[in-house]
């Protein structure tokens, strides 16, 4: 992983990490959706993708989080402010920055659904 993506939450900087096993995770709780497919529409995937994927990227610095709390996380950092879009490219930030999907993973080909292997 290069570079650390952060998100402040309820005043709380937390730190968004991703690795195979949390991708493996995050699209088993997506009912085996790719995850390529989900990061490359975030929007047209809803909240409940973007909770899972949120979940998935904290989960690792804190044991034992649930969906729920992370839903709860998601509307305290929206009425703080933050939005749905805003979270989602942090998201895609730490993504991109973990190279699960690639070493030549852009934002670009986050957005055209083009993560460096192959699909």
């Amino acid at each position: 992983m290069t570079g650390p993506v952060y998100l402040t939450i309820g005043g709380k900087e937390r730190k968004l990490r991703y690795d195979i096993n949390a991708a493996a995770d995050m699209e088993e709780l997506m009912g085996g959706k790719s995850l390529l497919y989900v990061l490359s529409n975030p929007m047209a995937a809803g909240f409940s993708a973007i909770r899972i994927l949120l979940w998935g990227g904290l989960k690792q610095a804190e044991k034992g989080l649930t969906l729920q709390r992370v839903g709860l996380m998601m509307q305290e950092y929206m009425e703080s402010g933050g939005s749905v879009e805003s979270l989602a490219a942090k998201i895609g930030d730490a993504v991109r920055k973990s190279k699960i999907m690639g070493e030549e993973t852009t934002e670009e080909t986050v957005e055209s659904g083009d993560l460096g292997n192959g699909q």
